[in-house]
Order: C-alpha cells, then sequence, then structure tokens
C-alpha cells in the first residue's frame, strides 16, 4: 500500500538534470512506510538511504540506492555534512525525537529537513519540537498529510536536544518471570507480551502431543527475544531467531549472551534467505493486538513458515481470537489445530502432514 506521507516527500528527493543542487548530499530517513514508494524515486549518487527495516534497505539496495540497514545510527555521518534531509515520522516516539536530533547534527549550515505525516500521527506536535530544536518551523497541509520543514541557521550545538529517552541504548528490563534487554523502537519494548506468554504457558503441553521433541527452533518474528529465551530449557540443538527490525536483532543478540544461549540472530524479511528444516517455528506476528489485518503480511508469514518446517515439524502461532488465521492457514496446511484459547488470545498448530 503506497504511503501518502511518504508520497508527499518523493519529489523533494529529485533533482533535475544539471541542477546545481545536484552535488548536495540528500539522506532519505526510511522506515516501513518506504517500501512501496522505493521505486518513485530514481536513485542517485548524492541520495543515500537509510532504514531500520531489512526489507526496505534490502529492496533500495535492488533498486540500484545506497543504503544503510541499522537501527537509526548515523554515527557515521560527519557533523554539518548533508544538505537536504527527508523523513516520514516514525510511530514511536522516542525514535522521532532521536532522528530529529540526529538530523539537527548531521545537517550543514543551511540545509533542511522535511518531515511528514498523518494529523493522527501526532505531525503537528512533530513540526512543534523540529520548531524548538531548529529555531524555526513551517507547516503546510497538502490533503490528509501535514509537511513541515526547518532550516539549520548555524553550526553550534542544539540548544537544547529532545528528549529521545535515550533511544540508541539497550536497558535491562526486570520482571518477576524474566530479565532481558529490550529499547524504544520495539512493539512492547518494556513488557512481556500477554499473547506470547500464553503461548509459553502452553508449549510444553503441546510438545508432548507432538511426539519426537524438536531439535531445531525458529523465532519468527522475535523481537528482543522473548520465546527464543523461554525455550533454554528444551534440548535443542540449533536455536535461529529472526526478525525485520534492527532494533529487535540487537536486543535478541544481547539477551543471547546475557543468558549464554547459543542463537543465531538473523536480519531477513519474514526468513526469506533461510533454509527450510526447522522442527518447530513459534511466531507471534505482527498482524495482531489491535492493528487492522494486513493480509498480504498474513500469507507471507504462512507461506514462509509451511517452507522452512520439516517434514514433521510443526508451528505454533499465537494471534487475537479475531484474526482468521485458520481460514488464511488454509492454502498451506493441511494440518491446521486450534490448541489453546483463552478470553484474548488462542494458540493456531500447523504442520505439513
Amino acid at each position: 500500500m503506497r504511503d501518502p506521507a511518504t508520497e508527499q516527500l518523493v519529489h523533494h528527493l529529485q533533482r533535475p538534470p544539471g541542477d546545481e543542487a545536484a552535488v548536495d548530499r540528500l539522506l532519505w530517513i526510511a522506515d516501513e512506510n518506504a517500501l512501496h514508494n522505493l521505486a518513485a524515486v530514481a536513485p542517485a549518487a548524492n541520495l543515500t538511504l537509510i532504514s531500520n527495516r531489512f526489507d526496505v534497505a534490502q529492496r533500495a539496495r535492488e533498486l540500484g540506492f545506497t543504503a544503510r540497514f541499522s537501527d537509526f545510527d548515523f554515527s557515521y555521518l560527519a557533523d554539518n555534512s548533508i544538505r537536504t534531509a527527508v523523513y516520514r515520522i516514525s510511530k514511536e516516539r522516542p525514535v522521532v525525537h532521536h532522528i530529529l536530533n540526529e538530523a539537527w547534527r548531521v545537517l550543514a549550515p543551511g540545509g533542511e529537513l522535511l518531515l511528514s505525516g498523518l494529523k493522527q500521527e501526532g505531525i503537528k506536535t512533530y513540526i512543534e519540537k523540529a520548531a524548538e530544536l531548529f529555531g524555526n518551523a513551517q507547516s503546510r497541509k497538502m490533503g490528509m498529510v501535514y509537511l513541515g520543514t526547518a532550516l539549520k541557521h548555524h553550526a553550534a550545538p542544539a540548544p537544547h536536544p529532545l528528549d529521545s529517552k535515550q533511544y540508541s541504548e539497550l536497558r535491562l528490563i526486570e520482571t518477576s518471570q524474566l530479565d532481558f534487554y529490550s529499547k524504544p523502537g520495539l512493539f512492547g519494548w518494556d513488557k512481556i507480551d500477554q499473547g506470547s506468554a500464553f503461548l509459553v504457558e502452553q508449549l510444553p503441553r503441546i510438545l508432548l502431543g507432538a511426539g519426537r521433541p524438536p531439535k531445531s527452533l525458529l523465532d519468527l518474528g522475535c523481537g528482543y527475544g522473548y520465546l527464543t529465551l523461554m525455550t533454554r530449557d528444551l534440548a535443542l540443538e540449533r536455536r535461529v531467531a529472526t526478525d525485520n527490525n534492527a532494533a529487535a536483532l540487537l536486543a535478541m543478540a544481547k539477551n543471547a549472551e546475557h543468558y549464554a544461549l547459543q542463537i543465531e540472530v538473523v536480519a531477513d524479511d519474514v526468513a526469506s534467505e533461510l533454509a527450510p528444516g526447522f522442527d518447530l517455528i513459534l511466531c507471534n506476528p505482527p498482524f495482531h493486538q489491535g492493528f487492522s489485518v494486513d493480509g498480504a503480511l498474513t500469507d507471507k508469514f504462512l507461506r514462509q513458515t509451511r517452507r522452512l518446517l520439516s517434514p514433521q515439524g510443526m508451528a505454533v502461532f499465537v494471534v487475537n481470537q479475531f484474526i482468521p488465521l485458520e481460514r488464511a492457514a488454509q492454502k498451506y496446511f493441511p494440518v491446521i489445530d486450534t490448541v489453546g484459547r483463552n478470553p484474548a488470545f488462542k494458540l493456531i498448530r500447523l504442520a505439513r502432514g
């Protein structure tokens, strides 16, 4: 689905042939909203894309862009080195504040920050925050989208950086069930997801009914790694955790180190590059918990799960009660069982036969 807030920024990433401004460095700060708008921008030598989403960075490289995949780590960019930065705001406030602070640092005097978003996403507030940081900002309404422009007038450090909650740092979260490292930028970053907890609670019973104990595990969309960490008492020969989000991968790797677990942490788009053969796949997919159901994403998770399972393997998904995962799974799996329910969630077991 094309994103109108990103579309309002696209023409700012283009420079007519022969334009003297073409030598200026442009920075496209892109999250998942950019994925379906990448093809609308022509790659250029002076344009760099940075994204915290593996699929966005991967697709951008395929299209010929210079693209970096990181948790919005701008440390490779020198102070005062960018002429224009373009940013469609993200969902989480600490992420936005971190990016606005970094945009101030890397922009050259006379440089310009362009940011866009929808009204219900808080864009008007973020434009006001940019005005606080830069000392100026203009706002324009373009249909349902607001477009903000802030100019950097001098090279001195920003007098009052925005509070990013120390976005770049992992921090230890202590709970009665599990201590883990996490950070802003992840969904439910500072708590244990109730759906995942329900899956973990029921997993011993589900495995007991499966017969042969699994030797390999894939945590599909691992986040900070709760599901993987909670299998540490299983006698598994191999654990793999994969995610599309750079922050998730950093947290997962730190948690593997914290618990001295051998875990392969893989950046990938729904495990598209992994080889098949997993006995157990656990998944708390990103199309639940109050968000509208993305049919294409649901299909992608199910298709990859089918490909990755060993012949005798099984997958266990936890989803909200209202999500018709069973119906979507019929295209890929002959065995579809509801193996657990509570008032909010259901557990669906999938197998190839």
